[in-house]
């Protein structure tokens, strides 16, 4: 073998050596999806839930479309509408969407 040859493969191992060692992502990084058709869900009535706004929690959308879901059927809202308004002196997030389940 020439040196070009030899430095190559070097290169391509120490490449290869490198991808190899990255760190595992866990779960809660993965962005998940689901692809559905038409014909996969059935879609129902419209859902409404709301709950009082607090800026600092990351965790109000999902909060709220937990609370919408509760003591129906459905396994999730499409197209989620988030509103946020003030009732009397306190300001409230209210989520609207159609409640739908997978077939």
């Amino acid at each position: 073998m020439n040196n070009k040859s030899i430095i190559i493969t070097f290169c391509l191992f120490f490449m290869m050596f490198i991808v190899g060692c990255k760190s595992i992502a866990i779960t809660d990084n993965i962005p998940q999806s689901l692809q559905l058709s038409g014909s996969d869900i059935t879609v129902g009535e419209v859902l409404t839930a709301e709950l009082k706004y607090d800026a600092n929690d990351d965790t109000l959308r999902d909060q709220l479309i937990a609370e919408a879901l509760k003591g129906t059927t459905y396994d999730f809202l499409v197209a989620p509408r988030y509103e946020i308004f003030k009732s009397g002196l306190i300001t409230k997030m209210r989520v609207r969407g159609r409640g739908a389940r997978i077939k």
